[in-house]
């Protein structure tokens, strides 16, 4: 498994450096989206490198060429999952590089800040997302890869306006349970519970692409 990461962190080289260049020239020079935590643009810097990642495999047929090489499916998938974690790493990492490259020359207060909480939420973001995109990434591969990261965004959002429907239809007051969430210190407990659930969410998705992936016909 440690070589699929190797290959893909040989096959982001290119991207890395040129998200690098771009999270520092649009976040920090220009000072887009001022006063935003900085697990903004690092989020956004994970999520292009990890899907990047997997689009790249598809494109290049990786799937078919690594399925014929005595690794197991168990070990493809997993290393997709865990490159999860490795390329929100380095996208964090090399944020924070350019956060402490820019206070040398810009005020502190003008550049996005950092919080644990608002990094928790970040990273719940991500596990979410790609709890729900990797099974639909090994059942289906190629045939909607390339608008699978839309049809994932469509899909967490319908959920999201479904549930916000069903709460009116219940006469909860959204709003006042939003600003009660957000107040004090709920948002954190918020954070570190979701960010639980969303490991476990994860971890769900693992098996379940797994299950999918070994069924299916390369």
């Amino acid at each position: 498994m440690i070589q699929l990461l190797v290959k893909d962190l040989r096959i982001q080289k290119l991207f890395i450096g040129g998200g690098f260049i771009f999270v520092g020239i649009f976040f920090f020079l220009l000072g887009a989206f001022e006063g935003l935590p900085l697990a903004v643009p690092a989020v956004l810097y994970s999520h292009f490198l990890i899907v990047v990642a997997s689009k790249m495999d598809e494109k290049n047929k990786n799937g078919r060429l690594l399925a014929s090489f005595p690794l197991r499916r168990r070990d493809i998938v997993t290393s997709k999952y865990a490159g999860i974690a490795m390329f929100a790493l380095i996208a964090f990492a090399l944020t924070f590089a350019w956060r402490w490259l820019a206070s040398l020359m810009i005020p502190v207060e003008e550049l996005p800040w950092f919080s644990l909480t608002s990094t928790l939420i970040a990273a719940m973001v991500l596990l979410l997302f790609y709890s729900l995109y990797f099974p639909m990434y090994f059942a289906f591969g190629s045939r909607i890869v390339q608008i699978l990261d839309l049809i994932v965004i469509f899909a967490v959002g319908g959920a999201g306006v479904i549930t916000l429907r069903i709460l009116e239809w219940s006469n909860v007051n959204v709003m006042d349970s939003l600003r009660s969430l957000l107040s004090g210190g709920n948002l954190d407990a918020f954070a570190q519970l979701g960010i639980v659930g969303c490991l476990a969410l994860l971890l769900v998705s693992w098996r379940l692409s797994i299950f999918l992936y070994d069924r299916k016909a390369i």
